[in-house]
């Protein structure tokens, strides 16, 4: 063989072991992420602390009110008068005398349209009850006018300035209002003016009287909560009602607002804790004795009981009643078998 074969052999012979080198090494098994890895025997974590406020979305409904009239069911002069353009009128209380009969605002569900008294039931008795409960008197809402309706309507009756009064209340004493408190935008029955039954007390513009949520999101953690609507936070009831009139003052007045009344398209809103809770943040294979949210977390020998109130990347959320541990069993290393 001469020079120039052995010299090509000998490069050819190079460039097959170089290619089954590279072939070697992207067939060979590929690093095992250490994430991945098999465990190391770890038998404890560290616990880290998270504020946890439990957010959620949910749908919401505005209650708006029209333009409204007011009209007077008693007839006589105009004696004293709270009615006055801007003037702020508030269920519960006298705004007017008409001759010597207080005329007391109420705002209720449905409109009295009729003398109520011990005995009666409907829909008008629970609005009543309702609107009662509402300004602190104790009466329940079965739409039954019993001795506790009557006790709660003489009492209303009396701290607006009517004379000995008996339980029963006259629908032409009360001036409905379509919210608990609202503001004249005009007045029409100024003092020393006669007026007869139905006349106008005067106009209040429609406006933003409440917001509810649609339906409240299952599995929410017990606590205050409270609403963000349009990146305005206020206090919310547990039942999902928005009622703070200044909350809604701001709503109303936000941009977002008018869009909605022009295309009424659904509204979200954001609901989260009040006072966020202090949670622990531990692996899910430190939680054990799980017993719907209640549930053990050990440290040492020592077995904590703890509620879960969420997860968050891979890890439990708890709370715990008194001190923290600074760290959790994991898995087999746990020896307790309930944290009673």
């Amino acid at each position: 063989m001469n020079y120039r074969s052995w010299t090509t052999a000998l490069l050819a012979g190079a460039a097959l072991l170089s290619a089954g080198a590279g072939a070697g090494y992207l067939l060979r098994p590929a690093d095992v992420p250490s994430g991945l890895a098999a465990s190391d025997g770890q038998t404890t974590a560290p616990v880290t602390r998270e504020e946890f406020a439990d957010e959620r979305t949910a749908q919401v409904a505005f209650q708006v009110t029209p333009e409204s009239t007011l009209e007077i069911g008693l007839s006589g002069r105009v004696t004293t008068t709270d009615c006055a353009a801007g003037a702020e009128l508030v269920s519960g209380e006298a705004v007017a005398t008409i001759g010597a009969t207080p005329l007391i605002a109420l705002a209720t569900e449905v409109p009295l349209y009729r003398d109520l008294e011990e005995g009666d039931r409907g829909g008008d008795v629970q609005a009543l009850q309702r609107e009662l409960a509402r300004l602190g008197y104790a009466v329940g809402d079965d739409g039954v006018f019993g001795r506790p309706t009557a006790t709660a309507v003489r009492d209303l009756l009396e701290s607006a300035g009517v004379r000995d009064p008996d339980g029963e209340i006259e629908s032409d004493q009360v001036l409905w209002l379509p919210s608990p408190t609202s503001v004249l935008d005009e007045c029409e029955a100024p003092l020393g003016m006669t007026v007869g039954g139905g006349a106008p007390f005067g106009t209040v513009p429609g406006g933003l009287d409440g917001i509810r949520v649609d339906a409240m999101p299952g599995g929410a953690v017990e606590g205050d909560r409270i609403i963000d609507v349009f990146g305005i936070r206020g206090p919310m009831s547990e039942e999902g009602e928005v009622t703070d009139q200044g909350f809604l003052d701001e709503v109303e007045a936000a941009p977002e607002f008018a869009e909605f009344l022009s295309s009424e398209e659904a509204v979200t809103a954001e609901i989260s804790l009040a006072e966020p809770l202090q949670a622990l943040k531990v692996p899910p294979g430190a939680v054990f004795g799980i017993d719907g949210d209640d549930a053990c977390i050990e440290s040492g020998g020592t077995a904590h009981p703890v509620r879960i109130v969420g997860s968050n990347l891979g890890a439990t959320l708890v709370v715990l009643d008194g001190e923290a541990p600074a760290d959790v069993n994991l898995g087999s290393a746990i020896r307790s078998e309930s944290c009673d």
